[in-house]
């Protein structure tokens, strides 16, 4: 082989070389890298409500981590199918993220005859976040509900004719739950959304409500509604002295809304731990918390993606029992 062949020889193994390690540095580099560009964190909720403020706090705290735009992606609908779905069919690459909450995975499988995902095998588990029980709201007007026990005995006084508000399925869950285990009957008033349970609470054209705290805030605040009690298995952080209905002898009644991160099906573990670390970090911050606290969310205790699958878990396996009893379906 003479000179020139083996230059030439040469200069194509140097420019074969130069070709393959953009390949091999892509296989095995990308987590790695990551993230070399925005993210988008699709919110299954209409921008401005407690859903929507929650995730805008954390996205712009693992901005800060991560060093890339966190970009909010408000994709309402389908009683968060529409969100859900566009996470699943995304490239599980890390830069499309779905900011989740217990419809999507625990209550959908049993409100829908065909649902066009598998809650345990269509997503990754990044983290648990942020929870929120429902709580037992009445008017703060003389005349009206004064505790849990007075709202039980007036209850037994006249079955049914005590009218209680409640929107979101799970605040129906916890009030139907509450009737059985206090061993009453009321009559629960359906309502499409909390702004107008709280409306209804406050004229006074429902003797109490199961709904979440947030939309509540300015009333308590203002001395129109007081919080009676939490369906959560704890005290909420944020108002001590309201009692959980387990402590008031209600038993069974455990029911609180939960928000986490999750991924495509296959995102690599490396771009989900590092997501998940940020949010443990994020729910933490002194000024994140404080906000959260007066939209009636406080941090989870454990955030790691095992956590939220084992929440997933549960709650599948405990919800489902209680939807088919009660009868509730969406299609």
């Amino acid at each position: 082989m003479n000179a020139r062949r083996v230059c030439r020889f040469l200069g194509l193994l140097v420019a074969l070389f130069a070709g393959l390690v953009p390949v091999l540095s892509g296989a095995q580099g990308t987590s790695s890298a990551w993230p070399t560009r925005p993210i988008r964190l699709v919110v299954p909720f209409v921008a401005g409500g407690g859903a929507d403020v929650a995730a805008r706090l954390i996205a712009a705290k693992l901005q800060t981590q991560l060093g890339q735009q966190v970009v909010v992606d408000n994709k309402p609908g389908g009683n968060t199918l529409i969100g859900a779905q566009e996470v699943m069919k995304a490239q599980p690459d890390g830069y499309t993220l779905l900011w989740s909450i217990d419809q999507t995975f625990v209550l959908n499988p049993s409100l829908y005859n065909r649902l066009p995902y598998d809650p345990r095998k269509d997503f990754t588990p990044v983290a648990l976040a942020i929870t929120s029980p429902t709580a037992v709201i009445a008017r703060a007007h003389p005349g009206s509900v004064g505790d849990v026990h007075e709202l039980v005995k007036r209850a037994k006084a006249d079955p049914g004719k005590i009218n209680i508000g409640a929107a979101a399925i799970l605040s129906q869950m916890a009030l139907e739950e509450f009737n059985r285990s206090a061993g009453i009957e009321t009559t629960r008033v359906p309502y499409k959304g909390s702004a107008e349970v709280a409306q209804a609470t406050i004229a006074g054209d429902i003797d109490a409500a199961f709904d979440g705290m947030a939309p509540y805030v300015q009333f308590v605040k203002a001395g129109r509604a007081k919080i009676l009690a939490v369906t959560s298995a704890r005290r909420f952080s944020g108002l001590p002295d309201v009692p959980t209905l387990d402590e008031l002898g209600y038993k069974g009644v455990d029911f609180s809304v939960w928000f986490g991160v999750v991924g495509p099906a296959g995102l690599p573990p490396e771009i989900a731990k590092r997501v998940g670390e940020g949010v443990d970090r994020a729910i933490r911050e002194p000024d994140v918390v404080e906000k959260l606290l007066v939209f009636g969310f406080e941090p989870a205790g454990q955030t790691s993606a095992v956590a939220l699958k084992a929440r997933i878990d549960s709650d599948l396996t405990r919800y489902g029992p209680v939807i088919r009893r009660l009868g509730f379906k969406l299609d």
